[in-house]
């Protein structure tokens, strides 16, 4: 069952599913998948391409395309967490905590995203927040790939694998696009950061940045066929928006699908396909 929103409310619930932390600048797809998971409006479809066309933040910070497709270093992950890819955000702002960078972990089955801000990228403090935010909520993985950043390449996290049984496999020099899982993340990351860092105090990024995960993590994955949360943890988390609806409303029988409703788009019928 879901809420039939009001023209007068229309713009409030495309600004909570774009525009905020927990919208996290989406593109139109994964925009109006959210959104029509829980509302309806006729026209819905074309409200979030109109909206999203007009995001002055969107369009400004467009950045190079990213990495597509595979590489042959490329690898098959077969259940939730084998494999884990890892990557950071060097050089940001230093925040009033001290931090200057962000590591980031991509779960390469789920594509589940995990993110923790650093003061540093030493291999101690890479092992220490690999600790805390991931083998600690879901054990230790077969595999971590990465690049051949010196932190990642040392003794000290070598051994810190070893002790966790965990294979460590680095992608060949030069080769950024042969972690493109990764790259894309963080390409995705970046550009939800800057745009949020730009209209906040810089100094606070780090109170923000992890939030962001939220809005990728709840975002239906058309590959992967549903959202990385719900491939994790097999139930969908209710954004602050949704909290406040009755009991009831905004749950979906069928889930995944992702077709377009044709009153979602009036006057365009012959438009079946949905970018992301």
């Amino acid at each position: 069952m879901r809420l039939v929103v009001p023209e007068t409310l229309q713009s409030d619930v495309l600004h909570h599913y774009h525009t905020t932390l927990e919208g996290g600048h989406r593109g139109v797809g994964r925009t109006y998948q959210r959104i029509r998971d829980h509302f309806h409006w006729r026209g819905l479809y074309r409200s979030v391409q109109r909206y999203v066309g007009e995001c002055v933040d969107c369009e400004t910070d467009k950045g190079k395309p990213v990495i597509r497709g595979e590489s042959p270093g490329n690898l098959q992950a077969t259940y939730p967490f084998q494999i884990i890819v890892m990557d950071h955000i060097p050089s940001l702002p230093r925040s009033h905590k001290g931090n200057t960078e962000l590591l980031i972990w991509v779960d390469l089955f789920t594509g589940y995203v995990i993110a923790k801000a650093s003061s540093s990228r030493s291999a101690q403090t890479v092992a220490e927040s690999y600790e805390e935010c991931v083998f600690r909520r879901f054990g230790a993985s077969e595999m971590i790939r990465h690049d051949r950043k010196p932190s990642f390449m040392s003794d000290f996290f070598r051994a810190f694998n070893k002790i966790l049984g965990q294979r460590q496999r680095a992608t060949m020099a030069y080769r950024p696009q042969a972690n493109g899982t990764t790259e894309r993340m963080v390409q995705t990351a970046t550009r939800a950061l800057k745009m949020y860092v730009r209209d906040l105090d810089q100094k606070d990024w780090d109170k923000y940045a992890e939030r962001l995960t939220f809005a990728i993590n709840t975002a239906h994955d058309r590959i992967r066929g549903d959202t990385p949360h719900y491939l994790v943890h097999g139930w969908d988390p209710r954004s602050t928006l949704e909290a406040t609806l009755p009991v009831g409303y905004g749950a979906i029988e069928t889930r995944g699908g992702g077709d377009i409703e044709s009153s979602d788009i009036i006057s365009d019928p012959e438009n079946k396909s949905m970018p992301d």
